[in-house]
């Protein structure tokens, strides 16, 4: 029986990436899992690839109409949410004189209203049991040791980590049993870090070798690890532990 036996968990992002790597854990370790995502196609791939064990759901994460929707297919589907993991998330390159507004709204919508609706429209549903609830936001290692190039994607990943902190409290203080976390992730072999390889104008070979500098561990971490971690949040075996951030990270945040 997996750790997740008898749960109900909600991943974002969860058609390609990271997403997906920890919705198909998830879904390995007993739980049954709602794949959200804004690609319908990647999404009903991922839930089909799982099996009856999950159902896909399309959403934007910027707009609360979708996360309400979301919100009642899963209630719909499995009749509760224990498990809600925030993994969407955009990141364009753009320092303070060259980020257009545009890169700067893109980001703040996705990477912070995205998880304030989700929360927001989750909490209802993961409190009616009265069962032991987590959430878990997937941040970035940019958000502890930023880097100039990133003006907007750094801002909004350290938002994100601390509006999950007032989260935490919030949860606590009302009694609700429900915990709020924070993974943060370095460099992670998915399609938006060679997005980031594109957009820095090297050869690809010579982009993968300067940014995996930044990792005293020397190398990009694989979805799969970046899940593992989730799965320790998400799980009861981190039931006393709330408000916390947790590096996957290689090293990067402490790097000299």
């Amino acid at each position: 029986m997996g750790v997740l036996a008898g749960k109900v968990a909600l991943v974002t992002g969860a058609g390609k990436g990271m997403g997906e790597a920890i919705a198909r854990l998830f879904a390995a370790e007993g739980a049954q899992v709602v794949v959200a995502g804004r690609t319908e196609a990647d999404v009903r791939r991922v839930a089909v690839g799982i099996g009856p064990a999950a159902t896909a759901v399309k959403l934007d994460v910027a707009r609360r109409a979708d996360w309400e929707d979301a919100i009642a297919s899963t209630r719909n589907a499995f009749g509760a949410l224990n498990v809600l993991v925030n993994c969407a998330g955009v990141s364009v390159a753009g320092s303070i004189e060259d980020a257009s507004e545009e890169n700067w709204r893109m980001h703040m919508a996705t990477n912070v209203d995205g998880v304030f609706y989700g929360c927001q429209t989750a909490l209802p549903l993961m409190k009616a049991k009265q069962e032991l609830g987590s959430i878990v936001n997937v941040s970035s290692a940019f958000a502890q040791r930023p880097v100039g190039a990133f003006a907007a994607y750094c801002a909004s990943k350290a938002a994100m980590t601390t509006l999950t902190k007032t989260i935490a409290l919030h949860c606590a203080t009302q009694g609700y049993n429900i915990r709020a976390n924070t993974v943060h992730p370095g460099g992670t072999e998915t399609p938006m870090l060679e997005r980031t390889f594109a957009e820095s104008g090297l050869p690809r070979e010579q982009a993968y070798a300067l940014f995996s500098k930044i990792h005293p561990m020397g190398r990009y971490g694989k979805p799969e690890e970046v899940a593992a971690a989730c799965l320790w949040l998400a799980s009861d075996a981190s039931s006393f532990t709330t408000g916390a951030e947790i590096n996957a990270d290689g090293g990067c945040s402490i790097r000299e």
